[in-house]
């Protein structure tokens, strides 16, 4: 059968650049699966996108879907026939609904209820024309799109009004009509650059169309361009880009025909801290900006795309300069105001600021984090003065005019102005660390004290949405609790705090004053070690079987311990015949009423000697705090063969009561045992 290239290409005004590239790839991904579901052949798929357009080419695409099977299940043989044999009204009527009238053309389905009329023919599978305004709804209903507008008198829906719709296949037109517009071979070129419209003759010179007419249409080709332009500017400027992926991708999306150009601001500025300066640039006007390779220093140059290629670049500059200029005159002037009021006397204004309705405002949050970073500290034997002082402090940035304009520094700027008002530089690392990780493999807090004011301002938000019954749903997550049980789990495990999770939670529900049980915020944390730890190729089960066991199941440095030992032991060749025998044992016990067993094994009613063996083995694996977990592992290993033995040898359900309950309470203290290590039943 035929097969030809498919273009696709929706003309929209000005799509959001955040998701722009999300868009393109979900597009290209909902497009191979329903040319796959559909069972049409083809050879890939590309996605395009820009400001103004997102596009899809899918390469060889039969033009046919291969003969498709038919199969329908008619009435029952009894229902089917009557006395005489002959058709009876509900088998002719299935026939007509096949189009059939002859009845030697039905088969037999035979299955454990009965035998069925059955209908099987080669049907013709139908034309690409025919199914693509289907496959298009599907793809587009699919996107990941937050909200979806409206635009004229239709009904149609859309992240953006769409203005114009391509497609062809091969050199032909394919007409369908989708979100109410009837597609051709006409798209329109760059906004400024180009004559406006243009015609695409085939889907295979759609690249080469779009960039005659002043668009790169391709994003990744795009990003690259900026990229290297960037790269070539700061080497002229002496500098260094700090990478910055999310800025080029945003960038990427703003532009369909980028050319970067070099500008500078004052040198007095930067007396502003460098963080104010870098976030007004990107934040406000997506510049990237430049550091001294030396010093790591912001240098007064800043980068920017534009979007159109002028004869006078220096125009572009200057105008680009003098938009920034007021941006970091602004910034300059927070700073200055900010620095005159002190933290310690911002605290008091946090009492007019929100934290959640039911747990009260900021200033009552910061009491209580104080409380708690100086409670964690005493734990850890870190600064526990330090840690509390930097905890009040920490949010008190919140209601500066710095922050109120620039929101993504919170935390930075309360490090800055604790620093101006002579706080230690511990306090001023601990509250301009204490929202790390921001994001997912981001930043850990550096040191113990911030470590300790970060786990705080987790623990509480944490305790006290699951205080007032407001957990995460599959749809809602407002206070970022996964995020921050993330954190928690990251700053334990990987900053090496040797911490009771217990422990900690109990202290900040104690904050609240309202009877928090912290068990439902305890589990949600242990569940996300799962996710955590797929990230490093370790298996659930690794996880659950050392979560499950009874020691130090709240001590999240000592479950990545076992963790890390376990994923080791299962390499070892005991390792299949150990997790056997847990789980033999765990059901047996399952069925035991465990308080009707003896305190211990009583030799003296040992029939077999490889149960007084496994009993005297077991009595010589002694395991205490300070017995590492490899030598832990390397103990119970050496019981493998005493209990093999066993249950080669030994009858547990015995006829002998008091002899069966001996055998049950041998192995319970052996399934104990392991258990002060992890639960290997649950190992698969």
């Amino acid at each position: 059968m035929p097969v030809n290239d498919l273009l696709i290409e929706l003309g929209t005004e000005e799509l959001p650049p955040k998701s722009l590239n999300r868009l393109r790839l979900a597009l290209e991904e909902n497009f191979r699966t329903e040319l796959a579901r559909l069972q049409f052949d083809f050879d890939s798929v590309d996605s395009f996108a820009t400001p103004r357009r997102l596009a899809v080419r899918v390469m060889s695409l039969s033009s046919q879907q291969p003969d498709q099977l038919v199969e329908r299940k008619g009435p029952a043989i009894a229902a089917a026939y009557d006395a005489d044999g002959n058709p009876t009204r509900a088998l002719s009527g299935f026939m007509r609904s096949c189009g059939i009238d002859d009845a030697t053309l039905l088969e037999t389905l035979k299955t454990e209820k009965g035998e069925w009329v059955q209908f099987k023919a080669q049907a013709p599978g139908a034309e690409l024309v025919d199914l693509l305004p289907e496959v298009l709804d599907n793809v587009l209903a699919m996107l990941p799109i937050d909200r979806r507008m409206r635009w004229g008198k239709l009904r149609n829906e859309f992240v953006r009004p769409v203005h114009w719709l391509v497609c062809l296949y091969g050199t032909e037109v394919v007409p369908i009509q989708v979100l109410g517009l009837n597609a051709g071979n006409t798209s329109r070129g760059h906004r400024f650059m180009s004559n406006g419209e243009f015609v695409i003759t085939s889907a295979n010179d759609y690249v080469e169309a779009c960039r005659t007419n002043h668009v790169i249409a391709d994003f990744n080709e795009r990003q690259q361009l900026i990229a290297t332009q960037i790269d070539a500017l700061a080497k002229i400027e002496k500098g260094q880009l700090e990478p910055d992926p999310a800025l080029l991708e945003e960038v990427t999306a703003l532009v369909e025909w980028p050319v970067a150009l070099a500008g500078r601001f004052e040198e007095r500025f930067l007396s502003v801290p460098q963080e104010v300066l870098i976030s007004a640039m990107k934040e406000h006007q997506r510049y990237f900006h430049l550091v001294d390779a030396d010093t790591g220093q912001l240098m007064p140059v800043f980068i920017t795309v534009s979007n159109i290629e002028s004869s006078n670049p220096d125009v572009v500059i200057s105008g680009n300069e003098r938009v920034i200029r007021p941006r970091l005159s602004d910034a300059a002037f927070f700073f200055e105001q900010d620095a005159r009021t002190p933290l310690s006397q911002r605290v008091e204004n946090l009492a007019n600021v929100v934290f959640q309705t039911e747990l009260g405002t900021y200033r009552e949050k910061a009491t209580r984090i104080s409380r708690l970073a100086g409670f964690i500290a005493g734990e850890l034997g870190a600064d526990v003065p330090g840690a509390s002082r930097a905890g009040l402090l920490c949010k008190a940035d919140l209601v500066s005019d710095m922050v109120g304009e620039f929101p993504d520094l919170q935390g930075i700027m309360g490090g800055h102005y604790a620093r101006r008002d002579a706080e230690s530089n511990d306090v001023a690392e601990g509250i301009e660390q204490h929202y790390r990780p921001i994001q997912a493999g981001g930043e850990l807090p550096s040191g113990a004290l911030a470590s300790c004011v970060a786990l705080a301002d987790k623990l509480d938000t944490i305790m006290g949405l699951f205080g007032i019954n407001q957990p995460p749903t599959g749809s809602r997550d407002p206070f970022a609790l996964r995020r921050q049980s993330l954190g928690v789990i990251r700053i334990c495990v990987e900053n090496r705090l040797d911490l009771d999770l217990q422990r900690c939670l109990e202290e900040a529900a104690s904050g609240y004053e309202r009877g928090f049980s912290t068990e439902a915020a305890r589990q949600y944390i242990i569940e996300r070690l799962t996710g955590y730890y797929a990230d490093q190729d370790i298996s659930a089960d690794v996880v659950d079987a050392a979560t499950a066991a009874g020691s130090g199941v709240c001590n999240l440095l000592k479950i990545d311990e076992v963790v890390r030992a376990i994923r080791s032991f299962r390499r070892d060749a005991v390792a299949e015949s150990i997790i056997a025998a847990n789980k033999r044992v765990a059901n047996l016990l399952k069925k035991v009423d465990l308080d009707v067993l003896p305190a211990g094994f009583d030799p003296q009613l040992a029939t077999e000697a490889a149960e007084s063996a496994l009993a005297v083995s077991l009595g010589q694996v002694h395991f205490d705090e300070n017995t590492s977990m490899e030598s832990r592992l390397s103990a119970l290993a050496e019981l493998q063969s005493p209990v093999d033995r066993f249950f080669d040898e030994v009858l547990v359900m015995a006829d002998d009561i008091p002899v069966r309950n001996n055998r049950l309470a041998l192995l319970r203290d052996l399934r104990q045992r392991f258990l002060e290590v992890a639960d290997f039943s649950l190992l698969q």
